[in-house]
């Protein structure tokens, strides 16, 4: 049974799958998360062809160890730790080549030419946003990105960034505050 083929397969059967060699199950498990991943990978490295090789590198070394994931927390929480590791290997191997960026210069810039009102305003108020993250710290940035963005439950960022569950909670605390200030400062209501 192919079970890549099949609908609504979950992110642990497609790791077991992977794990006894099925190319099409890491195949489904690659596109689920490849976009997550560069996502995050590019909170840590500037340059996109450098972030797209640390997710090649990630999903990599999700192949290689998929035999060895023992199952105990979320398939995102071990490849995101995964992807964290190796971004900020990259941001290592980089530092002389000036291609690590502090955290406050790695968003992107969203292009908003010739897009209609609706999606102009979306597009603003992205940048806002944008802007706002990058001018917090890195550490209440990642907080903020894995709590939100990736929606990892406290718990499992705690057990990736190796620090106590009360840390995690008190810096989205004060992140989500950084957060509100900042954006308060480009005149966006507090209400966002």
């Amino acid at each position: 049974m192919d079970i890549a083929d099949q609908q609504g397969v979950s992110d642990h059967e497609l790791v077991a799958a992977s794990a006894s060699g099925d190319g099409q199950a890491f195949e489904q498990l690659y596109q689920r998360y490849e976009r997550r991943v560069y996502n995050y990978v590019r909170t840590f490295v500037r340059r996109p062809t450098l972030a797209e090789e640390a997710v090649i590198d990630t999903m990599m070394a999700v192949w290689n160890g998929a035999r060895g994931f023992a199952g105990t927390s979320r398939v995102s929480t071990w490849i995101l730790g995964i992807a964290r590791h190796k971004a900020l290997d990259a941001v290592r191997r980089s530092k002389h080549d000036r291609d690590a960026a502090p955290l406050d210069q790695a968003d992107e810039i969203a292009d908003t030419a010739a897009a209609p009102p609706e999606l102009a305003n979306r597009d603003h108020q992205a940048k806002l946003m944008q802007d706002a993250m990058g001018r917090l710290s890195p550490d209440h940035q990642e907080i903020l990105r894995l709590a939100f963005y990736e929606d990892l439950p406290y718990e499992d960022i705690a057990a990736l960034l190796s620090i106590p569950d009360n840390t995690v909670k008190t810096r989205v605390y004060y992140a989500k505050q950084q957060l509100r200030h900042q954006l308060a400062k480009q005149g966006v209501g507090s209400d966002s």
